[in-house]
């Protein structure tokens, strides 16, 4: 940091941002208030009437690397703060404005005992790679709503699907059976018809979104530059298509990483902690990172009590180095036994899913460097 002679703090919003200036050698004060959707060049050009060198930041958000991206083309440091890692004071939390926003983010890169993270910055092909399967998790959501507004529909006028199989169990929901089953009902009045075809559309078309985006996130990922990766992280039981897909384009750069307890931070599967004295507590966790893949990681868990075992099947023709698949069978191999230990010892069986979550991460990471390895030296 002691290279730079003047730290910027911003708060970057959509059609306005907030900069805070202060030039170290000197301790001026500057600050520059941009509006109308502003551009990266024009904070540049504001940057550069500022004593030389410059470092600027702002914190993730909706707002992306976008800004970043163009500054740092422009030949002006600029970082992204994971927001998770500025301290937050109790009159912060009182006092908020964009103002008093871009002055705490100058505060902590202009601190050099401040213990801030910036968030790794893609590239906008990495980044434009990691909207399908972001695309497709919010599809499979807004199918489950859809489905969930026409059951509930259907219980308030007193139709419930209560069918059974012949050994006496319930049959599933949205089979074949159970369309058959709405096509047979109707109503008596007109309003309530058509609010029961307008329910039923809206299922048809998030059902037929989830599809097409299913298949464009397996088109990416059968590209020669992701294909390797996802088949290496197939390997892994309760990590399909789908999910390897949202690990390769989330973590970018596996290597990045240099530690696997790092990955678990960054995903927010560690549990929190606090302490004072000789007391120590662990409390939930942190959910501090990356939410899409630690929601997908934990959903493709979500059957790991009905698992035989940790085994999972290699497909025909798969192009995955041996080595590559051993790490893979030891990684299914622990993480049950891991599963069944705290289950056995009593833990609850989601916080037990989430703990083995917590170690998958970490096997993603290091199958991904494995392949990144293999990759280089090919």
């Amino acid at each position: 940091m002691g290279k730079y002679t003047t730290y910027v703090g911003m708060d970057v919003h959509a059609r306005s941002i907030d900069a805070q200036a202060m030039s170290i050698e000197t301790g001026e004060h500057f600050r520059k208030t941009f509006t109308g959707c502003p551009s990266a060049a024009d904070v540049a050009e504001w940057l550069a009437t500022l004593p030389q060198p410059v470092y600027s930041a702002y914190e993730s958000g909706c707002t992306g690397f976008w800004m970043a991206r163009g500054l740092n083309e422009l030949g002006f440091a600029c970082d992204v703060i994971a927001v998770s890692t500025l301290p937050k004071s109790t009159k912060d939390k009182q006092r908020k404005c964009d103002k008093l926003d871009a002055k705490a983010i100058l505060r902590e890169i202009a601190n050099p005992a401040s213990d801030y993270t910036t968030v790794w910055i893609p590239d906008e092909k990495t980044e434009a790679e990691g909207d399908p399967p972001r695309a497709h998790r919010a599809a499979v959501d807004a199918a489950k709503h859809a489905k969930q507004r026409l059951l509930a529909f259907l219980q308030r006028h007193g139709h419930v699907w209560c069918e059974k199989t012949r050994t006496g169990r319930p049959k599933k929901a949205w089979t074949r059976d159970f369309e058959a089953w709405l096509d047979k009902i109707s109503f008596s009045e007109d309003a309530a018809e058509k609010a029961f075809e307008a329910y039923r559309r809206q299922v048809r078309d998030a059902c037929q979104e989830v599809k097409e985006l299913k298949a464009l996130v397996r088109e990416l990922a059968g590209s020669s530059e992701h294909k390797p990766y996802i088949d290496a992280l197939a390997l892994l039981k309760g990590v399909e298509v789908e999910n390897a897909m949202l690990a390769r384009v989330e973590f970018g750069l596996f290597s990045r990483f240099d530690a696997g307890r790092k990955t678990s931070c960054w995903l927010g599967t560690v549990p929190s902690n606090g302490s004072s004295g000789p007391a120590e507590s662990h409390g939930r966790i942190t959910k501090a990172g990356n939410k899409h893949l630690r929601r997908a990681l934990i959903e493709g868990y979500s059957g790991i009590a009905t698992w035989k075992s940790g085994r999972k099947a290699v497909p025909e023709g798969i192009g995955v180095s041996g080595a590559v698949q051993a790490i893979a069978a030891k990684a299914n191999a622990r993480l049950y036994e891991r599963y069944t230990h705290l289950r056995a010892c009593g833990v609850n069986a989601n916080k037990a899913k989430v703990a083995v979550v917590n170690e998958l991460v970490r096997w993603i990471w290091v199958i991904g460097c494995a392949i990144e390895k293999e990759q280089a030296n090919a």
